[in-house]
């Protein structure tokens, strides 16, 4: 894919990877919408990026919002009077410690993680399915087939979504020519992860500058840092009762907090 006059639309575009990714596609000249629920921010970034070769606009969006995004989605349509590529990368991460089991937590990380997504899926549709050719890139991560221990609501959304994603891509692409990427970071240096001790982190330009060019090059599934891909390809070849004999403390990584009993 050439970015350059292609219309772009980002979500979670406020922090981290997502702001990375639109200052990189600004140099792209082509056209982007911002959407993150931070509007000042977005308002901000947007002046920054806006010029005359690459047009910005934003919209304050909340993915748990099923109207929010269907009315993001409309905006951005109405403004480039199309969407060529839709990178989905709202998400949230927290810790869900069994001494404290919590359903809240889950549910919350589900409703953005996953949800805000299937979201996203059926409003971009119907325009998508009516142009010539489009793409949807989507954040999933890098361990989304075993359990880590601490970590299973952000786990278990991320695993719904990359198999989500999977049961559409040969379907989208052979029906309406709509071209499905699973977008699989391991650590990346972002406000997401500031509180945990994760070697081998990459910085957040290098992650966006990773995703940018796997999508020029049209792959199906982005995974990165290498490093990390290999460890985690490992990883999923144990039996369950080696898995599981991984200490705890070492799944849940440095800077996890400690809890009390409930």
């Amino acid at each position: 894919m050439d970015f350059k006059g292609k219309a772009i639309l980002l979500s979670g575009a406020t922090g981290g990877i997502g702001e990375e990714i639109a200052k990189q596609l600004s140099k792209e000249e082509c056209n982007i919408a911002l959407l993150a629920r931070g509007e000042e921010k977005l308002k901000k970034i947007s002046e920054e990026i806006n010029s005359d070769k690459t047009k910005c606009i934003y919209k304050k969006c909340d993915v748990k919002n099923k109207e929010n995004v269907k009315e993001a989605v409309k905006f951005v349509y109405n403004e480039f009077g199309k969407i060529d590529l839709a990178i989905l990368n709202a998400g949230i991460l927290i810790a869900n410690p069994i001494e404290t089991m919590d359903s809240s937590i889950i549910i919350k990380t589900m409703e953005i993680n996953f949800f805000g997504n299937v979201y996203f899926f059926e409003s971009l549709f119907p325009y998508m399915k009516s142009q010539e050719s489009a793409t949807i890139a989507v954040t999933s991560t890098l361990p989304d087939k075993r359990g880590i221990a601490g970590w299973g609501a952000y786990g278990a959304s991320k695993a719904a979504l990359s198999l989500l994603i999977e049961s559409f891509r040969a379907e989208a692409k052979q029906k309406y020519n709509i071209n499905f990427i699973t977008i699989k970071p391991g650590s990346v240096k972002t406000p997401m992860i500031a509180d945990y001790q994760r070697p081998g982190a990459i910085s957040p330009e290098r992650a966006a500058n990773i995703i940018l060019n796997g999508i020029k090059r049209g792959k199906k599934i982005i995974e990165f840092p290498f490093s990390q891909v290999i460890m985690t390809k490992i990883g999923d070849l144990f039996p369950v009762s080696a898995y599981d004999a991984v200490p705890v403390n070492m799944q849940k990584g440095g800077g996890y907090p400690e809890v009390e009993e409930k």
